[in-house]
């Protein structure tokens, strides 16, 4: 009895060292898979630890392709849920010509990591090789929607490939779905892309599908066209993202009154910021309806024409009406309405008279004619008048409304 039980706890015994072996034996094995990995330290404590075995196997691609493969089939063996290891067998079936088993081997790759960002983009990678964008993009998306770290570099290399036309039509199927990234880049390709009409044929694009364009991204592009002097694929660009109840309202000037939110977009009202100056849309008395637009300068000596609107006037000879009540507005010449070119040369058509001190509201008008040549579009703007930097130091609000531009 007495020598049952002790082969008994023998067993026991030699079962706990066995398990205590293993464990340390594998714990030391993922100490030098670590950084800094020691992969060969990691084998001699454990021969079949994985992620040694594809370390290695990866590092010995270019001088031993058949030993490479082993060590990362065997790899595969201890972990076959490895994105990592099937993408590594990927690039030695495909440098050994092995076409079929390396698109295999990079699909399984796709699969067992589907959100992993380094696997996606070893994909990705692999199908442009092969020419196949379409199916490098699906790859792309995944990563640039969970590894949003990659914008910066990827962007620039997508806009690349967007502005070659042979390249352009492979973005058509990613773009019937959501693209959660989508909008970014729209919005830096609308910054610096080379060519206007890769903006164009990207538009139409994203037209075509669920990713319409947001506020930010449609206002860069619309900028870009107003920069390019496109002026009127801009308006019309512009029109067809207004809201129904805004279109009624479209004239010569857009929200004279002041009754909807400025959108800093296209041909409604840009203020830019500027520190210690108040640009909004606020109910008064006085007002026609219930906003009027409210500037406020506290004490800022910024040479301001910070707040503009960009128009489309054919040439003729026009009117600007509004109305005016300043409220103890205390600066060296006061506030006046510049109307120019938007060309380059930015040829002055119209300045109101100067606005200063503190008054009832009233009305103000001034006459002005846009040429026929070299004027395609305008701009309207808020300006501080003055000569040098101490001239715009400005404080005191204005108040104005019923903004108009008539054609005489």
């Amino acid at each position: 009895m007495r020598t049952a039980s002790r082969g008994v706890w023998v067993g026991v015994a030699g079962v706990a060292l066995f398990l205590a072996w293993r464990v340390l034996a594998v714990n030391m094995a993922a100490h030098f898979v670590r950084e800094p990995a020691d992969d060969a330290a990691a084998l001699q404590w454990a021969p079949r630890q994985p992620q040694a075995l594809l370390s290695l196997g990866a590092a010995g691609a270019a001088q031993d392709p058949a030993r490479a493969a082993g060590l990362v089939t065997q790899s595969l063996r201890g972990n076959p849920a490895s994105g990592l290891g099937y993408a590594a067998l990927a690039r030695l079936k495909e440098a050994q010509g092995d076409a079929v088993g390396a698109g295999l081997a990079m699909e399984a790759a796709s699969a067992m990591a589907p959100r992993r960002v380094d696997v996606q983009m070893e994909a990705a990678a692999f199908w442009m090789r092969r020419g196949n964008m379409e199916r490098a993009m699906r790859h792309w998306d995944v990563a640039l929607t969970f590894g949003t770290e990659l914008r910066p570099r990827m962007f620039p290399q997508l806009l690349k490939l967007a502005e070659n036309p042979a390249r352009l039509p492979a973005f058509a199927p990613l773009l019937l779905q959501p693209v959660e990234w989508w909008p970014a880049f729209f919005e830096y390709a609308a910054g610096n892309a080379e060519r206007v009409d890769t903006l164009h044929a990207l538009f139409s694009l994203q037209a075509q599908g669920p990713n319409t364009a947001t506020p930010a991204a449609l206002r860069a592009f619309l900028a870009r066209l107003q920069r390019e002097g496109q002026w009127v694929d801009a308006y019309f660009i512009w029109l067809n993202g207004l809201p129904k109840d805004q279109l009624t309202t479209v004239g010569n000037l857009f929200n004279g009154g002041f009754e909807y939110r400025l959108s800093h977009a296209g041909f409604d009202w840009i203020a830019d910021p500027v520190g210690q100056v108040l640009v909004e849309t606020a109910a008064t008395h006085g007002s026609t309806g219930s906003r009027a637009l409210h500037v406020v300068f506290r004490g800022s000596k910024t040479a301001y024409r910070h707040l503009r609107q960009h128009l489309l006037l054919p040439p003729g000879s026009y009117h600007l009406r509004g109305r005016v009540r300043p409220e103890s507005l205390e600066t060296a010449y006061g506030l006046q309405w510049v109307l120019r070119c938007a060309d380059r040369n930015g040829t002055q058509l119209a300045m109101s008279e100067r606005f200063i001190g503190s008054d009832q509201w009233r009305h103000f008008s001034v006459a002005f004619s846009v040429p026929e040549a070299d004027c395609d579009g305008q701009v309207l703007r808020l300006e501080l008048a003055g000569r040098a930097a101490l001239d715009y130091e400005a404080r005191g609000g204005i108040w104005f409304d019923d903004l108009s531009i008539e054609q005489q």
